[in-house]
This record gives structure tokens, C-alpha cells and sequence, in this order.
């Protein structure tokens, strides 16, 4: 998903409006009958090829599953959320839906758990990190549908001016690293560091697993750990001592770190891989690059940081039976490979991986998925807690920037779940 698609994302913001939608039809699945031989699609168009994807694969299972019918509805993200805001008002629900959000309808007690509605073979496909990240209350309710994952570009041109012919693997190594490209000759910039209001929580949510923190630790908060603190701290020394570009506490990444890093002047830099926004930059300038995880520090599990959406289906009396079949068929490993090919995104079960790694220029990246760890989204205060971050986190980098009583606020807002 492209940045600029991602901007559009508004579930979280709309979760409270949301909660109260679901409070005014009373929890109550209480859509119109599915029916046992006809279902209703809804699904986000992420690119000009959504539509025709899906035409042709209900095309497919239909003929196969003569007297069944998928009706199909294509919304774009700037206005599906309000639409789907309707449709539970209203009690007009799809049979299946794909969204950014899930927990909501789960806990109102609307969706079908994973398990009655996809067979034990696709259930068990699903990679175990996005899984997860799929459940509600201890149980799984949303299909992990397609992913990004976010984590280390760099340019292997000037890493190897610096005498490096791979990444720096520890914050040990990337500080000499650092040290070693802001001594060259060619005035490049050692790291892109956006800590700005587009993203800002996202590049130090990275930065913080790999020093062994994160923003929830066994089921507590824990914004303003230890490692957490230590961990904003370090991203000011790399500021002040000028290894990153100028007022990176302001930076976003579209405008701000991926044209530099497109323009050859920045040695590293937090990126999303395979994102078509960044990549044609980047391609376009002829930079030659490799993918990675950020260095760790105290022996941290390398990471990336993924982002997912979700398919999920509605409970309707008599459509389990032909929602289970769509759903089974739409995960054959070659359809759905298809679907991530035809969108430019990545493969959140292990048979479409292994198709996707065909492709030598995926591979790498594909491999990155199963490293995702991913941000609390089904934590209600989570919506306001990443506001705060997005607009408050860059002031730190200032040289009167206190990261202990920053995150201490952070804290405290998190706490009020």
C-alpha cells in the first residue's frame, strides 16, 4: 500500500464513530438473509486492476458453483468507511467485507470466527504473525488479507565508499557506519530520519523493537520503558551530531527522506519495500540498493514493521456454507498470488509466499513479511495515543527535547484504556 493510499486509512481515527454505529443497531448482527446461494463482495480498490481482478475470479468460482452467486461492490478508501458506516446502521451488511479494521465488529459480535468460515488448510496457511494480528479477545475473527512491511533501504554505492560491503547489523556497527559516510567526500546524508507527523511513530516504533522495546509488552503498556526511552535518546545523538538531514523531527518520508534517497544523497533510510511511490523514485534515479532490517541493539530478534488488511464475514442466516467456499477458493495459492501481483502488495499466507518468491525481484522482500511485528491497532486508545505521537514526537529532537517526558505523556495517554 502507497503512502498516499495508507493516508486515506481512516479506520482509526474513525473507531469512536464507529463504536457508536455499532452501539445504535444494538450489537445485533441483524442483517437482511444472505441467503444460501448468493453473497455480497465489498471490497477496496486499491488500484485500477481491483475491479477486473475480481470479475474475473467470481467469473471463475461461479462457473465452477453452478446456481451460486457473488455480487460484487468496489469502493475506493476515501469513502468506504463512511459506506460501511451506513451499512451498520442501516443493518444492510455485507457478506464479506475488506477493510483496515476488524476489532469493532468483532466485539459487537458480528463477524464468524476464522475457523467457521475458511477450512483448517487456509487457516493453518496463514503466517502466525499476521494471524494474530487478526484476532480479537483470544480468538481469530478477520482473514489476513494483503500486507506491507516497512524497514532499512540502503545504497549499497555509498555504504561500499565507506568500506562496507553489507549493512550494519548492530546500532554498534551503524554508529561507526555513520561516522565513516558523513567523512566522505560527497556531502551525503549517513540516515534519513523522518520523526514527522506523517509517520513518525511508525519509523520509531521500528527503531524501539530493535533495541528490544515496543509500544506493549506482555499484554502492558510500554511506551516509556527503559529501552524505549534509551531508544529516543539515541535517534537525538544521531540528530546532533549530524548523521541525518536537517530538522528530521519535521521530516515525513514521501516529501522529505525517499526524494533524497531517490536523489543518491542519503546513505540509508526507512522505507516501505516494494511501495511503487518510492520505488519509481528510486529506480527513476538509477540508485542501486539493498533491503534490510534496522541494526538491533541488546541482542533484539531483527524486525520489520508490517501493516495488514483484513477480509471478514458477517453473521447472516444460511451464507456460512457459500462464504466458507468463496473464501477457500479465493486462497488457492495461485489466486491469490494473482491478486498481489495485480495490486504490487505482499502475501500474508505461506503457499502464496512460496509462489511470490518465484519472482527474483520479490523475493527478498517477500522474505521480509515473516519478520513483521506490527502496532497495537486493536487497542481502542490506540487512535489517540498515535495522534499525540505523530505531532509531538519530532519536538524531542529539539535541543530542550526531553524523550523520558515525552513518552512519559505518551504513557499516560496509553494508559487511560
Amino acid at each position: 500500500m502507497t503512502p498516499s493510499r495508507r493516508s486515506r486509512f481512516g479506520g482509526l481515527a474513525a473507531i469512536t464513530a464507529l463504536t457508536l454505529a455499532l452501539g445504535a443497531c444494538g450489537g445485533s448482527g441483524g442483517a437482511a438473509d444472505g441467503g444460501g446461494n448468493s453473497i455480497k463482495l465489498v471490497v477496496a480498490q486499491y488500484t485500477e486492476g481491483t475491479r477486473p481482478y475480481w470479475d474475473e475470479l467470481i467469473r471463475s468460482f461461479e462457473a465452477g458453483h453452478p446456481g451460486k452467486n457473488v455480487d460484487l461492490q468496489v469502493i475506493d478508501w476515501g469513502n468506504i468507511q463512511s459506506q460501511v458506516n451506513t451499512m451498520v446502521q442501516t443493518e444492510q451488511l455485507p457478506d464479506l467485507l475488506n477493510i483496515n479494521l476488524f476489532a469493532d465488529y468483532a466485539e459487537a459480535g458480528l463477524l464468524y470466527r476464522a475457523d467457521e468460515v475458511v477450512s483448517k488448510e487456509v487457516l493453518a496457511d496463514f503466517l502466525p504473525s499476521f494471524a494474530e494480528n487478526a484476532s480479537y479477545d483470544g480468538a481469530q475473527y478477520a482473514l489476513p488479507f494483503v500486507a506491507t512491511v516497512n524497514g532499512l533501504y540502503y545504497n549499497k554505492k555509498i555504504l561500499k565508499e565507506a568500506g562496507y560491503d553489507k549493512p550494519p547489523a548492530t546500532w554498534e556497527e551503524f554508529s561507526a557506519a555513520v561516522k565513516a559516510i558523513k567523512a566522505l567526500p560527497g556531502g551525503y546524508v549517513p540516515y534519513g530520519l523522518a520523526l514527522g507527523a506523517e509517520a513518525g511513530d511508525y519509523e520509531f516504533g521500528t527503531w524501539m523493537r530493535a533495541n528490544g522495546g515496543d509500544w506493549r509488552t506482555g499484554g502492558k503498556w510500554t511506551v516509556n520503558s527503559e529501552r524505549a526511552v534509551e531508544t529516543l535518546r539515541f535517534l537525538k545523538t544521531l540528530t546532533q551530531d549530524g548523521h541525518t538531514q536537517p530538522n528530521p523531527g519535521q521530516t515525513n518520508r514521501p516529501d522529505g527522506t525517499w526524494p533524497l534517497f531517490a536523489q543518491g544523497k542519503v546513505a540509508m533510510v526507512y522505507g516501505s519495500f516494494g511501495t511503487r511511490a518510492f520505488l519509481d523514485q528510486v529506480e527513476k534515479g538509477g540508485v542501486e540498493y539493498g533491503t534490510t532490517t534496522h541494526p538491533t541493539n541488546h541482542g533484539a530478534a531483527p524486525a520489520t514493521h508490517g501493516i495488514q488488511d483484513y477480509l471478514m464475514a458477517f453473521k447472516k442466516d444460511g451464507n456460512q456454507q457459500l462464504v466458507r467456499e468463496f473464501l477457500d477458493y479465493f486462497y488457492q495459492a495461485g489466486n491469490y498470488a494473482k491478486y498481489l501481483k495485480v495490486e504490487g502488495l505482499l502475501p500474508t499466507t505461506a503457499s502464496a509466499s512460496a509462489v511470490m518468491r518465484e519472482d527474483p525481484k520479490v523475493s527478498p522482500i517477500v522474505d521480509m513479511v515473516a519478520k513483521a511485528r506490527f502496532d497495537p491497532t486493536s487497542q481502542p486508545v490506540w487512535a489517540e495515543l498515535r495522534g499525540t505521537v505523530a505531532a509531538e514526537l519530532g519536538a524531542v529532537l529539539a535541543p530542550a527535547g526531553d524523550p523520558a517526558a515525552v513518552l512519559g505523556k505518551f504513557q499516560q495517554i496509553a494508559e487511560r484504556s
